[in-house]
């Protein structure tokens, strides 16, 4: 990962992204994250996958071994303060609330969903499956196609990490890309006060 990671230092950018175990950051377990430094390459590292059935007695999931939490946030914590480095996320501070425990400092940040926002307001939704296939032609990998719907719905700490990988790692590679597309527009549309100062 620290070998990975030294991209981020020549591109000076590093898309981030969370998958957790829900949507309550207060209550939400950190399953895995996935990082991006270039558009096309991406990550992801699993935390806290594990083979389904009873919560209390998980089994670990098969593959790869699942690096401590810990040793992982000692990787990312210098490259998440170093302000050298623009920290890139969609909906941003529900990942940073997920970081909280264990990294306080993140800076300097961009946020993907904001700028939608601040550029294009209402005009179309802000979530980034819909920003990807407007803005880029491309149709993501669905929630509901690697977690199921209803009553079959499992938790992404169950997902397998072939299905895991591909979804997560996705989600920080396009969130990368909307950042090349949109970031140029603030200047254009002279929103920089709105953005950087308001929202």
């Amino acid at each position: 990962l620290t070998e990975w990671l030294k991209d981020a230092a020549e591109t000076g950018l590093l898309a981030v992204d969370t998958e957790t175990t829900g949507l309550t950051p207060a209550r939400a377990k950190l399953v895995g994250v996935s990082l991006a430094t270039r558009a096309g390459r991406a990550c992801y590292i699993p935390l806290g996958h594990h083979a389904g059935g009873d919560l209390l007695q998980t089994q670990p999931m098969d593959g790869p071994t699942q690096p401590p939490v810990a040793a992982m946030m000692d990787v990312l914590r210098p490259i998440f303060a170093d302000p050298a480095i623009i920290k890139i996320g969609h909906n941003f501070k529900f990942d940073m609330q997920m970081f909280l425990p264990h990294i306080t400092d993140i800076a300097p940040v961009e946020d993907t969903m904001l700028l939608s926002y601040v550029l294009d307001g209402t005009a179309h939704g802000n979530g980034l499956d819909e920003l990807a296939q407007l803005m880029c032609g491309h149709s993501m990998i669905s929630y509901d196609s690697v977690t199921g719907t209803g009553k079959g719905r499992i938790s992404f700490a169950e997902v397998p990490l072939t299905k895991a990988c591909d979804y997560a790692a996705e989600d920080a590679d396009f969130t990368l890309r909307l950042y090349h597309i949109l970031k140029p527009r603030v200047a254009l549309d002279k929103m920089a006060v709105m953005y950087e100062d308001i929202e």
